[in-house]
């Protein structure tokens, strides 16, 4: 099974990526590994998806998943049930995966070098406006400064055109972010989650920052895209899903 693995310096008892999309059971438009169950899928062909996940990638146990509001609620990884309304998930302990799903949205996993705590946040341009970055570091807990950040796929400025109401949203409560937006030949607004996300992490403390250099609705054989799938099927297609845990095994 192909997945991303977090391009950060992190010891390898680390474990943290995002899955592709080939592979698995899914077929139609969400042909290849989609592990949602709320886009429309075959729950067969996802519960098999998700088999071969934990089977794949050697995962201590299968996963569940919150299911995500777009909203800044971040919740603990023990407490989690499939029924939980949240955006982002966190543990300070071994062995407890922390995992969100998204479709051109932004992948957020943070991590303490010495595993001393791990979230996932689904950063959508919603929760990122309604900070979910910080209630994430807030529940973590742990000194800004010393945390890594991976951005997982999503999709690019190049592809996200948005339009000035989106923009203002974000200017009018911080306009430092200015530099996240910009202008084609055409007039239309691109909005960059990648930027917004590092801006924001810079501003609460966070130095050490990577990944962020993908798009979702450019490369649709390898990535699920929401706004790919409505262009071309008017449904919003599968779901990745982005990973966290520390191993029992440090090796």
């Amino acid at each position: 099974m192909p997945y991303l693995n977090a391009d950060w310096p992190l010891p390898a008892h680390i474990r943290a990526f995002t899955t592709l999309r080939p592979g698995g059971y899914s077929q139609g438009i969400f042909k290849g590994l989609n592990l949602g169950y709320r886009v429309g899928d075959d729950p067969s062909c996802v519960t098999k998806n998700i088999a071969q996940l934990v089977s794949e990638t050697h995962l201590p146990y299968t996963p569940q998943w919150m299911e995500q509001v777009h909203g800044a609620e971040v919740v603990s990884s023990e407490n989690m049930q499939t029924t939980t309304k949240a955006d982002g998930v966190y543990s300070h302990h071994k062995g407890q995966i922390c995992g969100i799903l998204t479709a051109d949205c932004l992948p957020i996993l943070i991590a303490h070098p010495e595993a001393k705590g791990i979230a996932a946040l689904h950063g959508g341009w919603r929760s990122l406006h309604q900070g979910i970055i910080a209630a994430g570091l807030q529940r973590l807990a742990l000194p800004c400064h010393e945390l890594y950040v991976w951005l997982g796929p999503a999709i690019s400025k190049k592809a996200y055109v948005v339009g000035s109401e989106f923009r203002d949203t974000f200017l009018d409560t911080d306009p430092s972010l200015i530099d996240a937006f910009y202008r084609d030949e055409q007039e239309q607004w691109h909005g960059d989650l990648y930027a917004i996300a590092r801006m924001q992490l810079q501003h609460l403390g966070v130095q050490h920052i990577y990944g962020g250099q993908y798009c979702t609705y450019s490369d649709p054989s390898r990535f699920y895209s929401a706004r790919h799938s409505i262009h071309h099927t008017q449904q919003t297609g599968g779901r990745m899903a982005s990973l966290i845990w520390i191993a029992e095994d440090p090796t």
